[in-house]
């Protein structure tokens, strides 16, 4: 009696056992059919799209010209000077230095006011004159460059712009914090950086400007 009773258990457990079974496999082979037809069915149009999202960089690369805060420095002077220089700069453009010996100011100028340039040095405003043309030059530097020096500048310190087209010397008449740079006439120069040489100062609403006129040049 015992032991017809343990083989009636035995076949309860197998009995519950595939019925366990019967109902995970329908969920493990659905599971399964849908990877499976998700990659013949859906890998195709993933390529495809991947193609043609590459077509569409390279077809924009042949029309959309450069944004002006993504060029690139152009370190070498290609050898001209005067006024052959001038008409061949670019933005990016490494147009010369600027330097005020008793601060310890000594920066590149780029052509173009511009994130690239004032990583690399100091950014020259392609909206102002160039240096000795009879009109307001501005430069601006980050304050983490020796630009950040400009705090300790003097009324009376003269600052040194060395071009191929041109050397030219400026005599600080003033410096102050100010919102924005005031206007000014004749052959001058603005420099700017931050007011606080601390992290994000460049995001603040002032800035600390130089501001000096041309006292004497050497022309090319």
């Amino acid at each position: 009696m015992s032991k017809l009773k343990e083989q009636n258990v035995n076949k309860q457990k197998k009995h519950r056992r595939h019925k366990n079974d019967s109902v995970v496999y329908p969920y493990l082979y659905r599971s399964i059919s849908f990877v499976l037809i998700s990659m013949f069915a859906f890998a195709p149009l993933m390529l495809l799209g991947f193609d043609k999202a590459k077509t569409t960089v390279e077809d924009a690369k042949t029309y959309l010209t450069i944004d002006f805060n993504d060029i690139a420095t152009d370190n070498s002077y290609n050898g001209k000077t005067g006024n052959d220089f001038v008409n061949s700069i670019r933005l990016g453009s490494l147009i010369g230095t600027v330097s005020c010996e008793r601060i310890g100011l000594n920066e590149n100028i780029y052509y173009g006011y511009n994130r690239v340039s004032l990583r690399d040095g100091a950014g020259l405003d392609s909206s102002s004159f160039l240096f000795g043309m009879g009109g307001c030059s501005r430069l601006a530097g980050y304050s983490s460059s020796s630009f950040g020096n400009l705090y300790n500048i003097k009324k009376g310190d003269v600052i040194k712009v060395d071009t191929p087209f041109g050397i030219f010397y400026y005599e600080v008449y003033d410096a102050y914090a100010s919102n924005t740079p005031e206007d000014t006439k004749g052959d001058a120069l603005i420099l700017g950086t931050a007011k606080s040489s601390k992290a994000f100062s460049a995001q603040s609403d002032k800035g600390f400007y130089v501001y000096a006129v041309l006292a004497d040049k050497e022309v090319e």
